[in-house]
């Protein structure tokens, strides 16, 4: 029996199909997908002219080129007048990013709509009301009555909101664009002031970049079309074809394979040289990123393997490469940056009073990258061409670099190489982040500080929280437990802190109405202060939900219009909806809307209209539009010439409307928008900084980086003594193809979850040959923060000494281990860098290893 039912045929979407454009609610790239949708009943035939698709399915589609549609692209659904309907997403060809490809991740789609046969089926579909230790249903009016008497009862106890603590994405994609990420700001920033809010993959609300746009340069600043004009691709930190597949794929790869000479001649200048591609990995490991393209061009690639938490001595090692073999445009330097702040650059980051081959000795013995592959990189990043022509170099970063110790610093170093060597601005350069999922940012001003040159850092909201302070947290599409550094610790602690509340509501009886619970809550927090009421809202029932006091279900991907724009290109398209949510279920910001008019009516029956008319923001919001639109009137002016679009915010898109996105379709419109000074026409921008960099004066501001100081004390406490031998493994961490972020779908889709089952470590044949493992094995995997069990896989990958944990599966969790460690510039965690052991585990698990597959993950040979 087949482990996932098998169909002979799929059904065929009749002529009278529904047609939407979307785009994948995944990853970074943003793929475009076609979504038909038709009653459950009704068929269409194999020819042209019987079919949505309007092909001829009587034969063959041709290979590589023809239609992909497979089993895990159709689906059924119920939509809200109680009829089935087919669901089908197919890649879309005229899509520029993807050109009809997809990934696992957009592959599966289909599978992730509300279905009453398949997993999904447990998505939540009613406000869920914690009574003792049961869930029971309520109606939204009593869900929002209770959130509306909460919120208004602490803010009138204390005079302010800081006992009110939130977790909240602030990306698009997944359901999450610039109108829900708009209502959350307009709640929590305007008619709230909530100081202590984390984003949804961190401890704080920071920007993972401030090392980048405190230069002058956004992280989104290239375009796909860089990666196929590159001279040289630079992968740093960034797994682009576990994480950006298509990406990678469809851009990448067929510059390192020479296929994209034509395009590098046409945009290249006259007789400067056209040709293959090269690419580094900078990763301390050997990933697929790499093993895919040595497969195909040997000589074209390079992988540079640095000691965890060493990417910025290694960045500016290669910039003194570059700096003494003279690969920079003086003439360029002088008119685009801030000389006055060069000279702070030369001394602490190429520190130019240490002798070259001392200074060289000295990065060598810091990262454990040899002088030669730093020389060498440094030839491939910057080395002029025949003719004397710049080379072309677009680096690509991501949570290798964005999540390491000294966040501020690794992030700085790299943006500074880049612009060193003239390589942001131009075809086939760029220096920014590939991106976790899509972008989707517009909100008012936040009441946090920057970083720590902007009056910070943030607070740190996990240890707040920890620390017994708070009374009122509110997490919103994402899971902490799964998510949070130190997660061990932060999951007991805030189990300790809700039970003690759940406890004490059951003593003498629940109470009887909504206005009671509230009240006596409400006294409870403020008799015990340790006590804490949990808010979870999101489309299933995850791991933090489970300590939650009240359940507010969410819609999802493609159950509400929404926008966002894809990290690659920051292309603009509008994902359109095209079924409806389960049951009860709304878009976040008509829920961020509802509680904001809840409390609102609070107010105005005291008779406090002011104070009631901040929390009404969303009266006049009808439809998902409404708030697009209220949100384009955050940015500032975009009447503004190309020659000043370092101005614009970037993800301005001011003047934009559905219509307009209905239009361009899967060609969307690149942000920052402009509208034409002279024309009034609305224009997208390529790549950005081109001519000026985002600074008051246009020029690039350079920063001086911090000298070597070793390891953090939460990571160095492992490195001397008893405790050396103790934990003798570094432990990094990160993705895999198949799972996305915590798999709050993939969990329930058997197509996924049987090729992860469990979550794995990966570890060196010849650690895993003195410790008697072999693939299979299960090993606890630990240190003093936490621990898990792991599959074990045994790759080259990792260097002898090194371990690789997957992050975020939902049977155990990279983050138990990670330390409680964040960068004091930024507040950013170190998810990627700490130590442990291991042990086996006695005994296999069966069923297990006759369906996991557990060949080599990064052997293609």
């Amino acid at each position: 029996m087949a482990l996932i039912p098998r169909r002979d045929q799929l059904p065929i979407p009749p002529k009278t199909a529904k047609v939407y454009n979307t785009v994948c609610q995944y990853c970074n790239v943003g793929c475009g997908y076609k979504v038909y949708v038709w009653p459950v009943g009704e068929q269409g035939g194999p020819k042209p002219n019987q079919n949505a698709f309007g092909l001829d399915l009587s034969q063959p589609q041709p290979p590589l080129a023809g239609l992909s549609y497979t089993e895990t692209m159709h689906a059924v659904t119920v939509g809200k007048d109680g009829r089935q309907y087919h669901v089908v997403m197919v890649p879309a060809k005229d899509s520029p990013i993807n050109r009809g490809d997809y990934s696992i991740r957009g592959g599966t789609n289909a599978l992730t709509v509300w279905s009453l046969d398949r997993g999904t089926q447990d998505r939540l579909t009613y406000p869920l009301l914690r009574v003792g230790d049961q869930f029971q249903a309520i109606t939204w009016q009593d869900a929002l009555t209770l959130m509306g008497l909460l919120i208004k009862g602490i803010r009138d106890r204390d005079g302010n909101d800081d006992n009110i603590a939130v977790k909240c994405y602030d990306h698009g994609g997944s359901g999450q664009g610039f109108e829900d990420n708009y209502a959350a700001g307009k709640l929590f920033f305007s008619a709230l002031s909530v100081k202590h809010i984390a984003i949804h993959n961190r401890p704080a609300y920071n920007s993972e970049v401030w090392g980048s746009r405190e230069r002058g340069v956004h992280e989104l600043n290239y375009d796909y079309s860089d990666a196929r004009l590159a001279d040289t691709i630079v992968l740093w930190g960034a797994n682009s074809y576990e994480t950006a597949t298509v990406f990678y794929v469809e851009h990448m790869l067929p510059n390192i394979q020479g296929a994209t000479i034509p395009e590098k001649q046409q945009a290249y200048e006259k007789g400067e040289p056209a040709e293959a591609g090269r690419l580094i990995v900078i990763d301390p490991r050997k990933t697929s990123s790499y093993t895919v393209a040595e497969t195909v061009a040997k000589d074209r690639v390079m992988l540079i393997r640095p000691n965890l938490g060493t990417d910025y001595i290694l960045a500016n090692a290669i910039a003194r490469v570059v700096w003494e073999r003279g690969y920079y445009d003086m003439a360029y330097l002088q008119a685009r940056t801030d000389m006055g702040l060069f000279e702070e650059y030369k001394k602490k980051s190429l520190k130019l009073d240490m002798p070259y081959g001392e200074f060289m000795a000295w990065a060598e013995r810091i990262t454990g990258v040899p002088r030669a592959q730093i020389e060498r990189a440094a030839d491939w990043i910057a080395k002029p061409k025949a003719g004397g022509f710049k080379r072309r170099t677009l680096t690509i970063y991501e949570k290798g670099i964005i999540w390491n110790m000294k966040n501020y610093d690794q992030v700085a170093a790299i943006v500074q190489l880049a612009v060193l060597t003239h390589n942001i601005g131009r075809a086939g350069t760029g220096c920014g982040r590939q991106g976790g999922h899509q972008e989707g940012y517009v909100r008012p001003p936040a009441p946090t500080p920057g970083s720590i040159y902007r009056g910070g850092p943030p607070v740190n909201v996990d240890k707040f929280l920890v620390e017994g302070k708070g009374k009122f947290y509110w997490v919103i599409a994402n899971d902490p437990y799964l998510s949070t550094p130190n997660n061990q610790v932060f999951r007991k602690r805030i189990h300790e802190r809700t039970k003690k509340l759940t406890k004490a509501l059951g003593a003498g009886g629940e109470p009887g109405t909504i206005r009671e619970r509230a009240q006596k809550i409400l006294d409870i927090l403020y008799s015990d202060p340790d006590a804490l009421f949990l808010v979870v809202q999101d489309i299933y029932m995850t791991e933090t939900a489970r300590d939650a006091h009240l359940i507010l279900p969410a819609a999802g991907w493609g159950e509400a219009n929404e926008t966002s724009i894809n990290c690659n290109s920051r292309l603009l398209r509008l994902y359109e909806k095209f079924m409806d949510p389960p049951g009860e279920a709304k878009p976040d910001w008509e829920i961020f809307k509802w509680v904001g008019l809840r409390i609102a009516e609070l107010y105005r029956a005291e008779g406090k209209a002011k104070e009631a008319e901040k929390f009404e923001f969303g009266k006049n919001w009808k439809t998902d539009e409404d708030v697009f639109l209220a949100g384009a009137e955050e940015f500032s002016d975009n009447r503004v010439s190309e020659e000043d679009e370092a101005k614009l915010e970037a993800e301005n898109y001011k003047g934009v409307t559905y219509k307009f996105l209905k239009e361009v379709g899967q060609e969307g419109i690149r942000t920052p928008v402009r509208r034409d000074p002279k024309t009034g026409k609305l224009v997208g921008t390529l790549r950005r900084y081109t001519h000026k960099f985002g600074t008051p004066d246009g020029k690039f501001k350079w920063y001086g980086s911090d000298d070597w100081e070793g390891y953090p004390a939460e990571v160095a406490k492992y490195l001397e003594g008893d405790k050396a031998k103790a934990y003798p493994f570094w432990v990094t961490t990160g993705r895999a193809q198949t799972l996305w972020q915590t798999a709050y779908h993939d969990r329930h889709l058997p197509e996924k979850a049987m090729a992860l089952p469990l979550p794995y470590v990966e570890v060196n044949p010849e650690d895993a040959k003195r410790l008697g493992l072999q693939s299979g094995d299960l090993v606890e995997v630990y240190n003093e923060e936490g621990n898990g069990t792991f599959l074990v896989y045994v790759t080259d990958a990792v260097k002898p000494g090194m371990l690789f944990l997957v992050m975020y599966h939902w049977r155990g969790t990279s983050n138990s281990l990670t330390s409680g460690y964040t960068d004091p510039k930024t507040t950013i965690p170190w998810y990627k860098g700490t130590r442990a052991n291991l042990r086996k585990v006695a005994g296999a698990i069966p069923s297990i290893q006759q369906t996991a597959s557990l060949l080599q993950q990064n052997k293609f040979d």
